[in-house]
């Protein structure tokens, strides 16, 4: 370690390096950093006049992840409002929007309260042992899988939607636009999301959690 001490031990600055027993960029490692730097922040508040830093992979995962689900919430924000925005324009309703938007809403709770299942808790563990070595759900997972959700939702809603506006207009009853709307769309879109499911079906018997979790969460959304 001598070499490092003269690069850094200088009187003002001195390095610390801490090598965990776990793979430090692994499952658990951006948690850790969050522990170490709050016990950091209570070091310099007993040590007043001394700072100090965490640095390395994990910490730049952590920040990684901070900074990706503290935007989740602006771009829902404003893509729903931007949808219901155009959705409007195009149906003159109010309705079909807000509706639009619950659809969009229940899509998402539903994809991701699945993973949370799957990944998170032991429910499944009896019938898939190796889910019980996974550490929640991967952040790289999230916004890619909200913005496909978001799209396969809307365009299976906008489809059935049209349809149901176009006997609407053909003077038939609400009721029986609703009712010729889903059966001339049903086997359509059914037919889609399966065809969907089976595109992404590979992943999840992928050895990388990343894709395995991206399948399993695509094939949830778009059924």
């Amino acid at each position: 370690y001598e070499r490092y001490m003269q690069q850094f031990v200088n009187g003002r600055h001195a390095l610390l390096q801490v090598h965990t027993i776990f793979p430090s960029i692994g499952a658990g490692g951006a948690d850790w950093a969050a522990n170490a730097r709050r016990t950091l922040k209570e070091w310099e508040a007993r040590h007043p006049g001394f700072r100090a830093r965490l640095a390395g992979g994990n910490a730049e995962a952590l920040d990684t992840r901070v900074e990706i689900l503290t935007a989740m919430w602006p771009y829902l924000a404003v893509t729903v409002t931007l949808i219901m925005g155009v959705v409007y324009l195009s149906f003159q309703s109010l309705l079909v929007p807000l509706r639009l938007a619950l659809a969009l809403c229940f899509t998402l709770v539903a994809t991701f309260g699945v993973g949370v299942i799957v990944y998170q808790t032991p429910l499944l563990h009896g019938l898939c042992p190796q889910l019980q070595y996974f550490h929640g759900i991967t952040y790289e997972v999230i916004p890619l899988v909200t913005g496909i959700a978001i799209a396969l939702g809307l365009d299976y809603d906008i489809f059935l939607v049209s349809r149901i506006l176009e006997f609407r207009l053909q003077r038939y009853s609400d009721r029986a636009s609703i009712f010729r709307g889903v059966l001339k769309t049903g086997d359509v879109i059914s037919g889609a999301g399966l065809i969907m499911s089976l595109a992404f079906s590979g992943l999840v018997v992928s050895d990388k959690i990343f894709f395995q979790q991206f399948g399993v969460l695509i094939i949830t959304s778009a059924c």
